[in-house]
């Protein structure tokens, strides 16, 4: 345990990291990283880095602790980028990805996204989801989403499953707004779509795709999928044993959310396995990763950088930071949801105190 003891600072030391990233001027703004963002919070922009600290006041056990004025300024801050359809996006990310989406477009031949349209609907997803860790009853617009047994399989098949981290995000927020919308049959659809999806899981490794993906892609896919089942409160798969095996045999991941998927597919094919399959490897391979972890960290500030002691400098293709050797709010909220997956897995999470937030 005292290997991985500066774990247990972390209470104290990343509320120090966020206080540092708060706002001076609007009340719920953070910045993104610590000192390289390129745009101020005169501008009208954020979203996502509040929906960061939200998750990472809550991983801590320290939402609850929020002064009531504190939670309402996150609450309209983040409400203030909702449209009158009941979306949720950033109007600077938007803009500043436009050029990005219309170049991969024109280059795959696929124009739902050339306007941000994906963007907005993931940005929608995570909203509603500090939203709710908030305490505020929300229900998710639904006009956009299959309303048909056979529209969700049209949906579905659409979907481009060679790139299983793009295709099972669509899944997985499909199944979070069935869940969170007000539709009667709902409850059908998403076992449709799980009904589906079951059919291109392949047996050889427990990932959900077509083709030949790489490694990273068939984990990254994963992790999506499995976030959609539990966010539908369906956490219930075949082949955990060859999904184990697939993270076990994995090479070290190049960002934060590489890491991130990796510890939380391991984690849950371990549970849907009886965590008897490899359990003692499991365990090693989760210490090793808070090793890995470590080097992500900023010990005198609190914080955790996106990549290897460099900012994010990209949010959803926008550039919005220089890329300092610095820590990030983005990165911060990825590690430490890894954390909070690594101590169930460690059985250390009485201890640590972390809270897993639904996705």
């Amino acid at each position: 345990m005292q290997k991985i003891s500066w774990i247990l600072e972390l209470k104290q030391k990343t509320p120090q990291f966020l206080e540092k990233l708060k706002g001076q001027k609007i009340p719920g703004f953070f910045h993104y990283s610590l000192s390289g963002d390129l745009y101020d919070e005169d501008l009208k922009w954020g979203l996502g880095n509040t929906v960061f600290a939200v998750k990472i006041y809550h991983t801590l056990g320290l939402l609850h602790s929020l002064k009531l004025k504190e939670k309402n300024d996150l609450i309209r801050f983040i409400q203030t980028f909702r449209d009158n359809q009941g979306y949720f996006y950033d109007p600077l990310i938007r803009e500043k990805s436009r050029g990005r989406n219309l170049l991969i477009s024109i280059k795959n031949k696929n124009w739902s996204n050339w306007r941000g349209r994906e963007t907005m609907i993931a940005e929608t997803r995570q909203a509603l989801s500090a939203l709710k860790l908030l305490g505020e009853k929300t229900i998710a617009p639904a006009f956009h989403i299959p309303n048909s047994p056979e529209t969700v399989t049209r949906y579905l098949q659409k979907l481009p499953w060679h790139k299983p981290w793009h295709a099972a995000s669509h899944f997985s927020h499909l199944l979070f707004f069935l869940k969170n919308s007000d539709l009667a049959n709902k409850s059908a659809l998403i076992d449709n779509a799980i009904d589906w999806i079951k059919k291109i899981q392949n047996q050889n490794d427990g990932a959900w795709y077509q083709g030949n993906p790489i490694w990273q892609e068939k984990i990254n896919g994963a992790m999506k999928i499995i976030t959609g089942l539990k966010v539908a409160e369906k956490m219930n798969f075949q082949y955990p044993e060859k999904l184990i095996d697939l993270c076990l045999a994995a090479k070290n991941g190049k960002h934060a959310c590489d890491h991130f998927n990796l510890v939380y597919v391991l984690h849950y094919a371990n549970k849907i396995a009886g965590k008897n399959y490899r359990l003692a490897e499991i365990k090693k391979f989760s210490e090793e990763r808070l090793e890995i972890y470590k080097k992500y960290y900023f010990p005198k500030i609190g914080g955790f950088s996106f990549w290897a002691r460099k900012a994010n400098d990209c949010y959803y293709g926008a550039k919005i930071t220089k890329g300092l050797n610095e820590p990030d709010i983005h990165g911060t909220c990825m590690f430490l949801w890894g954390i909070s997956i690594i101590a169930q897995i460690l059985g250390i999470d009485q201890e640590l105190k972390f809270h897993e937030h639904t996705p």
